[in-house]
C-alpha cells in the first residue's frame, strides 16, 4: 500500500519522481496526502492494527504511556520512511488510533503536487506555515513548519531549504507527539 513496500517507490531515484509541479497528472488515491485526514490508504483515527494489516510488522517501534510510534523503511537506496504515531484514550478505549502519519518518499503528494523535495518557498504558496520549535529536529538539521489549520507539517532541511518529510495530523491540534517522530 504505502511506497515503502511498493514497486512504484523503486523509481524514486528518477529525477522526474521528485518533480513537485502541480502540472503532474492527477494524484492517485494511494499516493494522496490529504491534510488533516491521511496519507494514501491510512487515515487519522483508524485503529493502529489496520496499519499493521496493510504494511506488515514495522521495521522499528517504540511505545510508552498508551502511545506507540511505528516506522517502516523502504527497501530501495533512498531509505524512505513511513511512520505512524498512535495513542489511545487510557481508561476509556482499548483501541489505539492513528494520530499522525509521516512520509519521506516523494511518491506521496498533495492534490496540488507538493511532495518531499519541494523547496520551502513553493510550499508557502499553498500553506500558512508557522515554525514549530522541535529540539530533536533541530539537532538533526531540520526546521519544522506547520499549517495547523489544515493539519499538515513539513520538515525542512536547514541547509537546502527542501522538504524531507511531510506529516499529517488532525487540523487545529498540536503537531507534537508524546514520542518524538524525528
Amino acid at each position: 500500500m504505502l511506497a515503502c513496500n511498493s514497486p512504484a517507490n523503486k523509481a524514486t531515484n528518477d529525477p522526474a519522481a521528485t518533480n513537485t509541479s502541480a502540472a503532474d497528472s492527477t494524484v492517485k488515491p494511494d499516493q494522496l496526502i490529504t491534510p488533516g485526514k491521511g496519507i494514501g490508504h491510512l487515515s487519522i483515527g483508524l485503529p493502529v492494527d489496520s496499519v499493521i494489516v496493510r504494511l506488515g510488522r514495522p521495521d522499528s517501534s517504540d511505545a510508552a504511556m498508551g502511545s506507540a510510534l511505528m516506522a517502516w523503511y523502504s527497501k530501495d537506496a533512498g531509505k524512505h520512511r513511513t511512520a505512524v504515531f498512535a495513542s489511545r484514550n487510557m481508561g476509556n478505549e482499548d483501541v489505539s488510533r492513528i494520530k499522525k502519519i509521516m512520509v519521506s518518499s516523494p511518491w506521496f503528494r498533495t492534490h496540488d503536487g507538493i511532495a518531499t523535495g519541494a523547496i520551502l518557498a513553493d510550499i508557502e504558496k499553498s500553506y500558512k506555515l508557522k515554525q514549530v520549535d522541535d529540539f530533536t529536529a533541530r539537532q538533526k538539521g531540520l526546521q519544522v513548519f506547520d499549517d495547523n489549520g489544515q493539519g499538515i507539517t513539513f520538515d525542512i532541511d536547514s541547509t537546502s531549504r527542501k522538504c524531507v518529510a511531510i506529516t499529517v495530523h488532525t487540523a487545529h491540534e498540536k503537531p507534537g507527539t508524546y514520542i518524538n517522530m524525528h
